[in-house]
């Protein structure tokens, strides 16, 4: 049995959470745990959460009935799930100037026949706890990563980077 909390912290610069966050009950066939955390304008971010939440959610909901259940229909459905929540996100910043840029990380972590399918864009983070050990099962999608990952920058040096929050990869134009 999986235990699933959501905690949510408006963080030190924004007025308004940008925040959002799914989990479905335990008891469906499909459990789905999604994270999104919301970027750009005054509530622009707010509103790229929600709807990738909302969007990537009802796209599994409308279309795993329909599809093979092998590991590579599952993992092709998280995908697709992302790339329609993209559109949804993309669609909705064009419609008014202050929503233009806006754009959200997306995490999902999609569990059926007791086996995990993970979608991940952005710099949000999805873990594994087991006993007394956690371990990172995504990489940041951050231009400081990619610097850690290349070898120009320590760990260490990472953590304090000006441009510790730039992402490479997000949900949005």
């Amino acid at each position: 049995m999986i235990k699933a909390y959501a905690k949510s912290d408006i963080g030190k610069v924004r007025e308004i959470n940008q925040d959002y966050y799914y989990i479905s009950d335990s008891l469906d066939e499909v459990q789905l745990y999604m994270l999104a955390d919301g970027m750009g304008g005054y509530n622009g971010g707010e509103i790229a959460s929600k709807l990738a939440i909302t969007s990537a959610k009802s796209y599994i909901e409308n279309n795993f009935k329909q599809i093979e259940k092998d590991k590579e229909s599952i993992i092709q459905l998280v995908g697709s799930s992302m790339e329609y929540a993209n559109m949804i996100v993309y669609e909705k910043s064009k419609e008014k100037q202050e929503l233009e840029g806006m754009g959200t990380t997306l995490e999902i972590c999609l569990i059926y026949n007791n086996k995990v399918y993970i979608g991940h864009v952005g710099d949000s983070r999805i873990y594994r706890i087991r006993k007394e050990f956690m371990r990172k099962l995504t990489q940041d999608h951050s231009y400081v990563q990619k610097l850690v990952k290349d070898g120009t920058i320590t760990k260490e040096e990472a953590m304090h980077h000006p441009q510790k929050n730039m992402l490479i990869k997000a949900l949005r134009m």
